[in-house]
């Protein structure tokens, strides 16, 4: 049949965070038990999981997390395994399968029908657990005949395999290229849901040439596999942290629309001639509560903008190193996202980093003000408080040296008052003796309280 393959194949890498910025160690073993769980289901217990943590050994940018092993095969008869390593702070895995060993029923079928269910084999063995950063699928294989149109083929099985939903060559075909004799399809479906997730499809065809040998084939797709599950986690990175850097983005518009009002309001605080303290204090408080949920989540954003930065790198470095290896070959299809990631993504986000940060030095500026103004009302009471005391304290003082003095006298003076009884004198005395001296207590009270006025 002219659209038959020649050891067709399918592989899905699948990339998972391992350690995230400011992750517990509980949440990193959630992790690490997550990602085994596609290998050993059932037989995953707590020695196996220490076991494999021991693998991981320190931070690297690759570790080959199965050892001198370095894969697990499928069960027989199928014609697979798994491939899992470590990227620095990323899971990730290979899921490979060519089909079934010694299967008259299988070389009996169609490429499209070999195809088909080599794709259900896959899905199987994540067992409904989706790589959380993302996910890239390789299908490959060899023509079988000269006559065979490698376009019209790759055409044919994309449209066969819906791995995407309503599958269109046209509309989902990114470019065409070449890698040491075979020829590359991308296609790509991206994410339109904006829920934090990497949700884009991306798939590569690579189709080799009929005269191509058995050992060269070997030979360029262990080369492919190398580069591409790099290649694919840098890729697949960038996306999920740009779509987390949507999510973040949101959250800090949200505060910085609460930072504008609180800044609005200041000129009201300012004309406001009756000042309310215990309001204000309460202000400054909302204000520094807000300006610390802004701020710690800027420093995420910004860990973001260098993630992405950072991948970018890798990416346009590696799509550099396998152009080099192959003087003949064309990847600009693949290079094309390093630019397209570092005009779009990248820049996006120092943008919203700038002007989200911007709020910030407006805040800093009210709080500072506030504090001011604190600060001048708490002297203000201060003051007030002083001179209540000084003034007290001269009235007081007045009325108890007059008391002391006018008491010696108030008894005579009492006696010469006539409605006052004889058997009375004593008491005449002492109220007579209180009400002058509280009086000129009184006195000299208002005229510090005039004395203080003028200073």
């Amino acid at each position: 049949m002219n659209n038959q393959l020649i050891y067709p194949t399918i592989d899905l890498f699948l990339y998972d965070l391992g350690n995230g910025l400011g992750q517990s160690s509980e949440k990193i073993d959630k992790n690490r038990q997550r990602f085994w769980q596609r290998i050993y289901q059932d037989n995953l217990n707590e020695q196996k999981l220490t076991q494999l943590q021991s693998e991981e050994g320190t931070f690297s940018s690759y570790i080959e997390l199965l050892g001198t092993q370095r894969v697990e095969f499928f069960k027989h008869p199928l014609d697979g395994y798994y491939y899992p390593v470590k990227l620095g702070d990323t899971y990730a895995l290979q899921i490979d399968c060519a089909g079934k060993e010694n299967d008259q029923d299988w070389e009996q079928l169609s490429t499209v029908e070999q195809l088909q269910q080599l794709k259900e084999i896959v899905l199987g063995h994540t067992y409904n657990l989706p790589g959380e950063m993302g996910q890239t699928w390789l299908i490959w294989g060899k023509l079988a005949s000269p006559s065979q149109d490698s376009e019209t083929i790759a055409k044919e099985y994309y449209q066969a395999l819906k791995i995407v939903p309503k599958p269109k060559w046209q509309r989902d075909c990114k470019g065409k290229g070449n890698f040491q004799g075979a020829t590359l399809f991308e296609l790509e479906q991206p994410d339109k849901t904006p829920d934090g997730f990497n949700r884009n499809y991306h798939i590569i065809i690579c189709l080799f040439p009929y005269n191509r040998t058995e050992e060269l084939i070997e030979k360029t797709i262990g080369k492919l596999y190398r580069h591409f599950i790099r290649l694919f986690h840098y890729r697949n990175k960038i996306l999920w942290v740009y779509e987390q850097s949507r999510q973040l983005k949101d959250t800090l518009k949200k505060s910085y629309s609460t930072i504008q009002k609180i800044v609005n309001s200041l000129s009201q605080h300012l004309t406001n001639s009756d000042i309310n303290l215990k309001q204000l204090q309460q202000n400054l408080a909302d204000a520094l509560s807000i300006s610390y949920y802004h701020e710690s989540r800027l420093v995420y954003l910004h860990d973001q903008l260098s993630t992405i930065e950072i991948n970018v790198k890798n990416y346009q470095s590696l799509t550099q190193v396998m152009a080099e290896t192959d003087a003949n070959s064309d990847i600009v299809f693949l290079q094309r996202f390093g630019e397209f990631a570092q005009d779009k993504y990248l820049n996006q986000i120092k943008t919203d980093y700038q002007t989200l940060n911007a709020g910030l030095k407006s805040l800093d500026n009210f709080i500072k003000t506030i504090e001011g103004i604190i600060n001048i009302e708490k002297t203000k009471n201060e003051r007030t408080l002083n001179k209540t005391v000084a003034i007290a304290s001269v009235g007081i003082s007045t009325a108890s040296l007059a008391a002391s003095t006018i008491t010696e006298q108030a008894e005579d003076i009492a006696k010469t008052i006539p409605f006052i009884p004889r058997s009375q004198i004593n008491l005449g005395a002492f109220g007579l003796s209180f009400f002058l001296s509280v009086l000129i207590g009184l006195l000299f009270a208002a005229i510090t309280l005039l004395l203080l006025k003028k200073k």
